[in-house]
């Protein structure tokens, strides 16, 4: 079968709790289990991994958001596919970002708030556990990628397996990727892990501007410019010997630095010897609010939006060691940035205020009790509606296995083998609805499985 190839090989775990995601590009994150919870074999060849792989195999990417991925905004995912038999036992790559630990504070970027909502001690025993699965696994992996969601060398665990890990396989398959802001990347940090220059090395380094007052408040920093660029002249010589095979240089683009876009990618290629220069495009992930909004430049209500496009036609975006991930896409944010609060609240209106809902719910339900899948703010007010009215079944959401809402058990998406099927769904999310339906009815759910906006009259 043919599949995209992150299907298979990107297994990233990603949080003090050892969520395992296969894909970070995908619009529901992609989280396929827990190692708080299961083996990673386990997780790797569970029933939600195996959905997002037969999505893929299908050629359905209804589901990658090409707001994050570069192969579906360029149109080009069926180069980036691999031809497979079956998959293996253990995955062969695993990207590490579970410690979620940063020197920066950047404005597009959640990880400060994790940081400051923290229990260390409780983290500690965690970040303990993901290591001690993790090890079991580790010298069957040909290719590891640190650390993507927090500052690799503020990250001690991560460290601590990188300069511990002795993979069964030959050398020459063997091969790392490092990404990391830069700022401690030094002599004295590299030799952490210098142990990883015998294999094939790439390393990735972020930087959001080389204008020192623009790097210091998107980077949320007090470091000088200056010593970021001290270190990428170290990194240089790394690469120069062959000690760094490939060296990346990228950064996140948005309304504060997209205007030296053009002398930034300059720079990266001709003074720190960048093999690829990355432009990625700020996506709001974490929130729609005023500040969000502002940030994204590609957003065509934005002010500086045609002053972009200008900026983006310059010619050494043509150059091939260049790539803009946005593929010329405009981001789709919409002309103004609380849309999903006016969702919300309409939602809402409907399932408390208006007479004609339970009815139109026992026109789906069948007089079957329902399930609410989708435990937000608008799922918690359906589950309440429904269970006060006597249809509430269980309810299903990722993150909140073995939870109760109400008195109403939650059950996760690897957990629903013994559960009564015999029930409607109704999908209190605003995204992902083909593939959740899919995977509630490969899991066995007879009755009707229906978005919430279907049962309102509000639409969005």
């Amino acid at each position: 079968m043919k599949l995209c190839r992150r299907a298979k090989d990107f297994v990233q775990i990603i949080n003090e709790d050892g969520a395992v995601r296969l894909c970070s590009w995908l619009y529901d994150g992609g989280i396929i289990g827990y190692l708080s919870k299961n083996s990673l074999e386990e997780i790797y060849h569970s029933n939600e991994a195996e959905l997002i792989r037969d999505m893929h195999a299908k050629g359905d990417h209804s589901n990658c958001n090409p707001n994050q991925c570069p192969w579906v905004a360029n149109r080009n995912v069926e180069e980036n596919e691999i031809e497979i038999e079956h998959i293996p036992k253990y995955p062969e790559s695993l990207y590490l970002a579970y410690e979620n630990v940063c020197n920066y504070k950047c404005v597009m970027c959640d990880i400060p708030n994790c940081m400051a909502s923290a229990d260390t001690k409780v983290n500690e025993e965690k970040y303990n556990r993901i290591d001690e699965e993790l090890i079991k696994v580790l010298p069957f992996v040909k290719h590891i990628s640190a650390n993507g969601l927090g500052e690799l060398f503020a990250s001690k665990h991560i460290l601590k397996l990188l300069s511990e890990w002795k993979p069964v396989a030959d050398k020459s398959e063997v091969s790392v990727t490092l990404e990391t802001n830069g700022s401690l990347f030094d002599k004295k940090h590299w030799k952490q892990i210098e142990n990883l220059g015998q294999y094939h090395l790439s390393v990735c380094i972020t930087i959001l501007s080389f204008k020192n007052d623009i790097y210091q408040e998107l980077s949320g920093t007090k470091q000088h410019i200056e010593k970021l660029i001290e270190n990428l002249r170290f990194i240089k010589t790394l690469r120069e010997h062959e000690v760094i095979n490939y060296l990346e240089l990228a950064t996140v683009y948005q309304d504060k630095n997209y205007k030296e876009l053009p002398e930034f990618t300059r720079r990266c290629i001709e003074e720190f010897g960048a093999d690829y220069v990355r432009l990625r495009p700020y996506d709001p992930w974490g929130g729609e609010g005023m500040k969000e909004w502002m940030m994204d430049v590609r957003n065509i209500y934005h002010p500086r939006h045609e002053d972009f496009l200008e900026v983006m036609k310059h010619p050494i975006f043509s150059h091939p060691k260049v790539h803009d991930w946005g593929g010329g896409k405009e981001s789709g944010l919409g002309p103004e940035p609380y849309w999903k609060m006016r969702t919300m609240f309409s939602l809402m209106n409907e399932i408390f205020t208006k007479e004609t809902f339970m009815a139109r719910v026992e026109d789906i339900s069948e007089n079957k009790k329902v399930v609410v899948y989708g435990m937000t703010v608008v799922g918690k007010a359906l589950a309440s509606r429904l269970k006060n009215e006597g249809k509430l079944a269980y309810c299903i959401d990722r993150k909140m296995d073995g939870m109760k809402y109400l008195e109403i058990p939650i059950y996760g998406i690897n957990n629903l083998e013994n559960l009564d099927k015999d029930v409607s769904v109704i999908i209190a999310l605003h995204w992902s609805e083909n593939v959740i339906s899919s995977m509630l009815e490969k899991a066995g759910y007879s009755g009707n499985i229906i978005p919430l906006r279907k049962l309102t009259v509000y639409e969005e």
